[in-house]
């Protein structure tokens, strides 16, 4: 496929809030599959039309941001089927009960698998957390359309981090007791 047909059809998806790819969906898009596929994605890659941000995980370069958070986006994108929320020490500063802010990094707690992912954006740390799913989404706010991922509430915030023993001697116990 030609590139500027490419960018056509990535542009229709933009439009429609999708800028993220795996390569099935490249394929379905394009019409294309095997070899073909394959040369197509790497010659858009090496156009700056699209750029991998994980294994089989694509972003479409060229999109308009309209406000997204872009990390916010890769990170729900990464783990499809699992419920996955920004959370830890990157919530905790947005609630004010920890005064350093993250930057660069959004910490996520997730039903997927963990680990971390690095992209030119920022990086991604994914914890993995076995509480109950009801527990889980009764504790976490939605941020649509702006941002695909949701956050922690800040009861179950708090409760992560304590419960992860992560960064507790950056807890301003005091604006959480107020609240």
């Amino acid at each position: 496929m030609k590139s500027v047909e490419a960018i056509k059809i990535l542009h229709g998806c933009d439009l429609e809030g999708r800028i993220l790819f795996r390569s099935r969906e490249l394929g379905a898009l394009f019409g294309e599959s095997g070899d073909t596929l394959r040369s197509t994605i790497k010659r858009l890659t090496a156009d700056g039309i699209l750029e991998r941000i994980a294994h089989d995980a694509y972003l479409y370069l060229l999109f308009h941001p309209n406000g997204c958070d872009l990390l916010g986006h890769i990170a729900a994108f990464l783990r499809p089927g699992e419920v996955t929320y920004e959370s830890l020490e990157s919530a905790a500063s947005q609630w004010g009960f920890i005064s350093q802010i993250p930057l660069g990094r959004i910490s996520c707690v997730t039903t997927g698998a963990e680990g971390l992912v690095d992209t030119r954006f920022g990086a991604i740390e994914f914890v993995h957390t076995n509480d109950g799913l009801n527990d889980v989404k009764r504790g976490i706010l939605d941020r649509m359309p702006r941002n695909r991922l949701a956050i922690a509430a800040e009861g179950r915030c708090l409760h992560d981090l304590v419960s992860r023993k992560r960064s507790l001697e950056l807890i301003d116990w005091d604006e959480v007791d107020a609240d």
